[in-house]
Formats: structure tokens, C-alpha cells, sequence
């Protein structure tokens, strides 16, 4: 009897820390580890198109050169609204009052993946301007600004995540 009452009792702690409490918790988080897969997908796919489309232009065939470039700028734009859902779904979950740690672990994990979601803009908006023509050495360097700038604030958002998770002895949002 003991026993299948520490048994019962394990059970019911992992499914609270490991479901998000409530299916509406547990639904938002499968659909950002979802989100997150795809969009890792979707960036794969949208730089096999530029190595593609490199190889096209190297081999002085402009045309499909052009065609998939637009094709991978497209795909990234996909990735961007992917991560953008992710991103709200995430605020949704940071407005649950139980536990009270998701507020500060989801409203971490929605600026995340808003920057995720802007890199993958930024690769988008990149690609058609490159394929429509040189940019300017400031629209170089500003793009290359924002992304130092994004890269350093992910480092540190994903510090305080481990740091919530390794709190909290579990983790919700897969990297």
C-alpha cells in the first residue's frame, strides 16, 4: 500500500512539473517545441536553397540563381511566422499564475523566440535585397549590428532559462 501511494505520488509530481498543470499548459507548450522543430526545419531548408542558388550563380545561370533565392527568402519567412506564434503562445503561458515561475520562464522564452523570429525576418529581408542588388555599406553594416546585438541578448535570455530550469529541475521548451 505504501508503496503504490509513492508511486501515485511520483506520478502526480511529473506530471504537474512536466505538463504545464493544465492541458491548455501543456497544449501551448507542445505547440512551441513544435513551432520550434519546424522553424529549425524551415532555416535548413531555407540554406540549402542559398547554397543551391550559389552554386547556380557561380555556374552563371542567373536565372534559377534569382528564382532560389527568392525561394529560400520565402522559406524564412515562413520560419519567422513560425517563431512569431511560438513567441505568443509563450506570452499566453507567462500569464498563468501557477506555478509562479512560468511568468518570468515564458516571458524569457517569448523574447527568445521574438529575436529567433527576427533573424529569420532579417534573413528574408536580407536575401531580396541582395537579390535585387548590392546593398549599401551602412544597410551592411546596420544588418550586421542587429545581429550582434540579437545574438547577445539570446546568450544571456538562454543563460536565465537554464538558470529557471536547473531552479526548477525541469525543462519545458526544448532548445
Amino acid at each position: 500500500m505504501v508503496r503504490s501511494i509513492s508511486v501515485s505520488l511520483l506520478l502526480a509530481f511529473c506530471f504537474v512539473t512536466s505538463c504545464g498543470q493544465t492541458p491548455v499548459g501543456k497544449k501551448l507548450i507542445d505547440e512551441i517545441n513544435t513551432a520550434k522543430v519546424k522553424a529549425r526545419h524551415l532555416s535548413d531548408e531555407g540554406e540549402r536553397k542559398q547554397d543551391e542558388a550559389r552554386e547556380k550563380g557561380e555556374k552563371g545561370d542567373k536565372a534559377a540563381h534569382d528564382k532560389l533565392m527568392k525561394e529560400a527568402a520565402k522559406i524564412y519567412e515562413q520560419a519567422s511566422d513560425t517563431l512569431q506564434k511560438a513567441a505568443a503562445n509563450a506570452k499566453e503561458l507567462a500569464k498563468l499564475q501557477s506555478p509562479p515561475w512560468y511568468e518570468e520562464y515564458f516571458g524569457l522564452q517569448a523574447r527568445l523566440l521574438d529575436n529567433l523570429a527576427n533573424l529569420a525576418a532579417g534573413a528574408h529581408d536580407e536575401l531580396l535585397a541582395r537579390n535585387n542588388g548590392t546593398p549599401s555599406e551602412a544597410q551592411v553594416q546596420l544588418w550586421k549590428d542587429q545581429l550582434n546585438r540579437i545574438l547577445e541578448e539570446n546568450e544571456e535570455l538562454r543563460k536565465q532559462i537554464a538558470s529557471i530550469e536547473s531552479r526548477q529541475g525541469v525543462v519545458l521548451i526544448k532548445e
